[in-house]
């Protein structure tokens, strides 16, 4: 914890531009909300002072309740980064429930898995196929780490591609229908890969 306080606190106070905005959540067997969408981001240092590494570990639960916050958020770009030492062992929502609540909604979401390969808790050990499956469809990524002390260099990867993304348009012709619409992309310069998302559902606009 005190590794991942340190990491949370560098992320929001010296990698992320103070034009960003930013919120914090945390889990245990169920999810808070530490702090709203504040900005600028370095407001954020120190809120996670007072968390204490207690009870299950609800993963899915946590990720499918802070859905709503991003119809909140000013910023079009958006990314949910999510930080665990251990295997979903308290979640109401399944993976695949998880997996179908991210995909209805736009942030790129990231997982660092914390796997120390401690084979006395081998059933509570970090699951990064179940998190890739999560992370994955969005356009963004799981790393696996062996310590807490690569927190602070894991999250520096993920700002650094953060603060390289940009917005890729297009009007489609078929109208919405309820219906998930795959989105490939493709880069013709083999030196460079697009990370993207794998789609999005196709649902008529509210009226304003």
């Amino acid at each position: 914890i005190t590794d991942a306080r340190a990491a949370v606190d560098r992320f929001v106070g010296d990698l992320l531009d103070q034009g960003d905005e930013a919120f914090i959540a945390s889990f245990n067997h169920a999810p808070r909300i530490v702090s709203q969408w504040t900005r600028p981001p370095s407001a954020l240092r120190g809120r996670l002072n007072d968390v204490r590494p207690t009870g299950g570990t609800a993963i899915y639960d946590a990720i499918v309740s802070t859905g709503f916050l991003f119809n909140g958020r000013q910023h079009t770009r958006a990314a949910l980064i999510v930080i665990s030492d251990g295997a979903d062992t308290a979640s109401d929502y399944t993976l695949m429930q998880a997996r179908d609540a991210v995909r209805r909604t736009d942030p790129f979401i990231y997982a660092v898995a914390i796997d120390s390969g401690d084979k006395t808790r081998v059933s509570t050990r970090v699951n990064p196929d179940a998190l890739r499956e999560i992370t994955g469809p969005s356009g963004g990524y799981t790393e696996v780490i062996h310590s807490a002390s690569d927190l602070g260099p894991a999250t520096e990867r993920i700002a650094n591609e953060l603060n390289k993304q940009y917005t890729l348009g297009y009007a489609p012709t078929k109208p919405p229908d309820g219906q998930w619409r795959s989105i490939r992309v493709r880069i013709r310069d083999k030196d460079y890969f697009a990370r993207a998302r794998r789609g999005y559902y196709a649902v008529p606009r509210r009226p304003s």
